[in-house]
Order: C-alpha cells, then structure tokens, then sequence
C-alpha cells in the first residue's frame, strides 16, 4: 500500500527537520557549556548499503522480455540497517539501530548522539556494523560489488551477446553505487582528555570513508 500524502509529507518535514539539527551539531569549534561535563558528539550523514541477492540471466531469459527491460542481473534485496556502539572506558555508552531516512530507507541516514563525560582522559570506541546481509548461493559477488552476493562472473563475460557494452555499463554503474555508500563496519578506537565543557565531535569522512575525530579550541 503506497503512503498518504500525508504521511509522505510528514515524513519530509521530519527529515528537514532533522538536517537542520545535523548540521548544527557538526560545526566546530566543539566547546559546550552545559555544567561540568566533557561529551562526545556522533554526528555524520551517509548513505546506506543496498543488500543484494542477484542471479545472472540468461540470454533466453534477456530475449523474452522487452529490450528497454533487459538487465543482466536480476537483484533482490533492501537497505542495510547498522548497529551503533559507543564504548567509553569499556562500559557501552550507546547502543542503538541505525538505518536510512525515507519510508524505504533508501535515503542517506542521519547520525546525531551525544553522550556526556567525566573530564579528563577517556578511551572511546566508536562502531558502525551493517546488521543485514543476503544469503549467498555462489561463491563471488557481482564483479567485486560489496553488499551484492550471485552467481559467479565467468571470464570475459564482458563481452555479451545480447546486451553488448550495457553489461559493462551495468557492473559500472553498481559499483559506482557501493562505493558511494557506507563500508560495512567502520570503527574508531582513540584515547583523548576533554576539560569540563569540551565536545569531541566523531563524524564520518566520506572522501577516505573512515570515522575520525575533531576537536576545536575553547571558544574566547
């Protein structure tokens, strides 16, 4: 049943709303005046993993169906949900699901956590776990595709009899996706000593897609 307009843009404000937030919340320098308290702040935006069972048709099977229908892969699958830990001085902090916005998840998720901190020197552990994964029937993914399990990619398949060059641009155009989303697991292990009143802020660099943490200098 597809949503109500409505909900659909109920839905959006919400995001909005919460972009807003995100965005706020990223900007250093990172000092927080909220009594004696150091904190750290996980604070990103990205796109989730598409999860992905795929089966290699056949050319009788791409010959059936109608040319402007004809993919060489048949996939199916669902965006990945991801588990948030964070760890401080070996006592869980936070634990929570985490997955992308939208009524399918299929848009960029939306990070915003704080936790608050006794000043002085923590050891932090920062993990991001992609919870979903398909059940594999073959031992190889889609030309190295991570997220997308199927059957095995024979030698030279680029060159295809029905589909020509479109099963290259196919196998392109799915890795480019993969390699816009999330990795799998990402995790940031650091050890750091925050004052009362300090923020480190732990986001997502998205170019060397790795966690990393920022910290500013006391405001004047």
């Amino acid at each position: 049943m597809s949503p109500t307009p409505a909900r659909a843009v109920a839905v959006g404000a919400a995001s909005v709303l919460f972009l807003v937030a995100l965005r706020a919340a990223s900007f250093i320098p990172t000092t927080d005046a909220r009594g004696d308290s150091a904190w750290v702040r996980l604070s990103w935006s990205a796109r989730p993993e598409r999860v992905e069972h795929c089966r290699r048709l056949s050319d009788e099977e791409l010959e059936a169906r109608p040319a402007h229908m004809r993919l060489r892969f048949e996939c199916e699958g669902r965006f990945a949900r991801y588990e948030l830990r964070l760890t401080v001085d070996d006592s869980v902090a936070v634990r929570d699901v985490v997955q992308g916005d939208g009524l399918r998840h299929d848009r960029p998720m939306h990070v915003l956590r704080e936790h608050a901190l006794r000043p002085g020197e923590r050891h932090l552990l920062v993990t991001l776990a992609r919870l979903d994964s398909a059940t594999a029937t073959a031992q190889d993914s889609i030309a190295g595709t991570t997220g997308v399990t199927g059957e095995q990619v024979r030698p030279g398949a680029e060159s295809d009899t029905v589909l020509g060059e479109r099963e290259g641009r196919e196998r392109e155009e799915r890795a480019r996706r993969a390699a816009e989303s999330i990795p799998a697991r990402l995790s940031l292990d650091t050890t750091i000593t925050l004052g009362a009143g300090r923020v480190v802020l732990v986001t997502y660099d998205g170019a060397r897609r790795v966690l990393v943490a920022r910290t500013g200098s006391a405001s004047p």
